[in-house]
């Protein structure tokens, strides 16, 4: 998931000088995938567990279609809808130790339906309770519910080396920074799975049921860089070496570049933002010669207390067909909204 990694000869590069981008604190509302997504194509689950129950500080999760994907990780007091592009018949099961409780929706693109979703005890032990609403039901419950209905995107099928992070629903997630360090920040809309493909780790969006050439990834990935003393000895190393990095000299052509500065986080010394749009081949997609990737990094390098350098990208890519991409200013926006939560956290 991280981007290819390789040398290039760089076709065209444009450097731009502008202000400090600043923080908008206001709330991130999209729907993940194509710039050409048709929303009214996805059916839309209402999961609701508003009302109190035994179990305030635990998750229940409802899973998709046996184990394709997780649908949605409830905790209490608390209302999700699920947009998905399954129809006809859909599973949904909960499954608590061995205690497994099933049902069965009929979904059709359009529709909403509400399901009152609860963990609770019988004679038998803890199992998860799924209860399908009518629609004055369901209806009456989310117009009662006075807080925020938070929106999930199923993201299946997917196969292969994937794993769903427990804590992805939170406000804010830990990732490795090193030993003694962790980066912690909010995660997009989009960033429900992590794909695992060593020694990478990323979150993904890839949903064939939207689009066989649409694919989307972010995180943060760990770079070489280890010293830095000046800004523009920064400026440099974001202008060549990490542009070499995040290439592959067969399948890439790299067609533009912008640099901005960002704001600093506390413990943060340099930090830039790039802009980055290549062509890209592959040979996973013999029925597209030729793809689009526009891609942002935020760049940004630090010290430990003992004056150890250490420099990373919080990224996010697309890749498709130019009509299935969002333009770079949307891009920008979304990067930024997760930089403004970044915090660097010493964990010892």
């Amino acid at each position: 998931m991280k981007p290819n990694t390789t040398h290039i000869t760089l076709i065209f590069f444009l450097l731009f000088a502008i202000p400090i981008l600043i923080a908008q604190e206001k709330p991130l509302v999209y729907t993940p995938g194509p710039a050409n997504l048709n929303p009214d194509t996805f059916a839309h689950i209402y999961f609701l567990r508003e009302q109190d129950d035994d179990f305030p500080d635990n998750w229940l999760a409802v899973i998709l279609n046996d184990d394709a994907g997780f649908c949605v990780k409830a905790k209490m007091n608390n209302v999700y809808r699920v947009h998905t592009r399954l129809t006809d018949t859909t599973k949904l099961h909960t499954k608590i130790k061995n205690a497994y409780i099933e049902l069965n929706l009929i979904l059709q693109p359009g529709n909403d339906y509400y399901v009152s979703l609860k963990p609770e005890r019988n004679t038998q032990g803890l199992l998860g309770s799924l209860k399908p609403l009518d629609n004055a039901e369901g209806k009456a419950r989310l117009q009662a519910y006075t807080g925020h209905i938070q929106d999930r995107y199923c993201i299946v099928p997917m196969t292969g080396n994937y794993d769903f992070r427990e804590n992805i629903y939170n406000d804010t997630i830990p990732w490795y920074a090193d030993k003694t360090h962790n980066y912690l920040f909010r995660p997009l809309p989009s960033w429900e799975i992590l794909g695992q493909d060593s020694p990478n780790t990323a979150f993904a969006f890839r949903n064939p049921l939207i689009s066989n050439t649409y694919s989307e990834a972010g995180g943060i990935t760990n770079l070489s860089l280890k010293k830095c003393t000046t800004i523009e000895a920064f400026d440099n190393y974001c202008n060549t070496t990490f542009i070499k990095t995040i290439l592959d000299k067969q399948h890439d052509t790299l067609t533009g570049i912008t640099l901005t500065p960002v704001s600093l986080p506390k413990g943060i010394s340099y930090a830039r933002m790039l802009a980055i749009e290549n062509k890209n081949t592959s040979a996973m997609l013999p029925e597209t010669t030729e793809l689009l990737m526009r891609s942002v990094h935020i760049v940004f390098f630090w010290t430990d207390e003992k004056g150890k350098g250490n420099t990373a990208s919080m990224y996010l890519s697309e890749r498709g067909v130019p009509n299935e991409l969002h333009n770079f200013s949307t891009l920008q926006d979304r990067l930024l909204w997760v930089w403004h939560s970044f915090k660097l956290v010493n964990i010892k």
